[in-house]
């Protein structure tokens, strides 16, 4: 039941990859990116799950490679290879990389979402709905608020990660967490003041 949850999943996250980008970026550009980052996720995922929990594939040499296994994979490090990818081909490509990441946010919030409802992580699930809640609220008027001055892309990206770590910490009582928060939460102060954002 997991794989087929899985498969069905990973088919919606390329869909959702090809259809929210490909009216910004060159398709191909964006159906090789689906693919490449999708493979990187499950990869990075598996390998730090072997390394965090280092000694369980010790007689299974080929269990680290075994990427698809979504029931084993590290959250952390599946989206932080996910995103060093992203930013590598945003500025391979000269594309914004703070447009790109904003623009790529509901097809890695939906990969976050799935990983988390597969391995039962239900603080990063509901950390995930709520930053998705408050974010759908605010797409529409950030560029309003006076002091986001210029209206860059990106806005949403850091407002999402704001969001997610102020929640994560206190349901997770990992409350050193929280203070991701106010990192992106001063990147988006920064972002927003034209001679800080250059």
């Amino acid at each position: 039941m997991m794989i087929i949850i899985g498969i069905i999943g990973v088919i919606i996250y390329l869909y959702l990859s090809w259809r929210i980008l490909k009216e910004n970026y060159r398709e191909e550009d964006i159906i090789a990116f689906s693919w490449v980052s999708l493979f990187l996720f499950l990869f990075g995922g598996r390998l730090t799950y072997g390394l965090w929990h280092w000694g369980i594939w010790a007689d299974k040499a080929w269990s680290w490679f075994e990427f698809w296994k979504l029931g084993e994979i590290n959250i952390l490090g599946a989206y932080l290879l996910w995103l060093a990818f992203a930013i590598l081909i945003a500025k391979d490509k000269t594309w914004k990389v703070w447009s790109f990441l904003e623009d790529s946010l509901g097809s890695i919030w939906w990969l976050l979402l799935l990983t988390t409802l597969l391995l039962k992580e239900w603080p990063v699930m509901i950390a995930l709905v709520v930053g998705a809640l408050l974010t759908f609220l605010v797409r529409k008027k950030y560029r309003s608020f006076v002091w986001y001055r210029n209206g860059k892309k990106g806005f949403l990206y850091l407002w999402f990660l704001t969001i997610f770590f102020l929640v994560l910490g206190p349901i997770s009582r990992l409350y050193w967490l929280s203070a991701f928060s106010l990192i992106f939460g001063v990147g988006l102060f920064m972002l927003g003041d034209d001679k800080l954002s250059k």
